[in-house]
């Protein structure tokens, strides 16, 4: 007999404010003790969106599957501030007059980043150096911005573009849709584009809202999910999810 009967996955809508991890806790505080659930892909605390989230031992086996999946997102960016993490989470640290920019400006500046390009990491990060992650070192100031931001660079990647779509202009405001692969910061996107406009940009809102073949759509609200029995009747069955994984891949050229 299985001990923990419940297992498979959950599709979930996560809410602003609130970290992945107390996402997690959340539908762990639903299911019998030491149930193991995990997410497979974290989404910063002021963003919304899609989360796939495991429960039990047996599809937690499945995350490695799922996390290099290709992801999109819904992005608004501020142009002419600049926060210390990109996002509207951090401290302003630097604010300037916008220059005229028009909507044709900006699409033709999507154009250019192609099919991909090399990003650099945000200070504010969850990557490690000697053990540590960056934002730990930005916030404690051991290391010297300049130094820090040296680390960040050799930590440099490629990143892959499907689709880069203009959805709204009003300057200040912009608002993107961005199909990338796994790995890209959008709030780093979202000011690389400003700097190509001669400006800065802070990203304000943030939407995950495709995984490889799973779509917000179809997920439920966290906090929609507050009982034993909410959580079991939203979860897909392992098999399920390896198949749609499995069919998905295969259509990746």
């Amino acid at each position: 007999m299985e001990e923990y009967p419940i297992e498979g996955f959950l599709l979930v809508d996560k809410p602003a404010d609130m970290t992945s991890f107390k996402c997690i806790s959340h539908i762990r505080w639903l299911l019998p003790k030491k149930t193991k659930v995990g997410h497979t892909g974290t989404l910063d605390r002021f963003a919304t969106g899609l989360l796939v989230v495991a429960v039990a031992r047996s599809a937690t086996r499945v995350i490695p599957q799922i996390m290099p999946l290709d992801k999109t997102y819904i992005a608004t960016g501020v142009l002419g501030q600049k926060t210390n993490t990109l996002d509207i989470m951090g401290d302003v640290v630097h604010a300037e007059k916008v220059p005229d920019i028009t909507r044709a400006d900006i699409e033709k500046v999507l154009e250019s980043f192609g099919s991909g390009y090399t990003q650099i990491p945000p200070l504010f990060s969850a990557l490690k150096h000697q053990g540590v992650r960056l934002s730990d070192l930005a916030r404690t100031k051991e290391m010297s911005q300049s130094v820090l931001q040296k680390v960040a660079e050799k930590k440099s990647r490629l990143v892959k573009i499907y689709s880069l779509e203009l959805l709204d202009f009003e300057s200040p405001r912009f608002t993107i849709s961005a199909h990338v692969s796994h790995g890209t910061y959008i709030r780093v996107l979202v000011n690389d584009i400003a700097v190509k406009l001669g400006t800065c940009a802070t990203t304000h809102v943030l939407r995950r809202t495709v995984i490889g073949p799973f779509n917000v759509d179809k997920a439920i609200k966290l906090h929609d999910m507050n009982t034993h029995h909410e959580v079991d009747e939203n979860l897909i069955p392992i098999t399920t999810m390896v198949e749609k994984l499995e069919e998905y891949k295969s259509t990746i050229i």
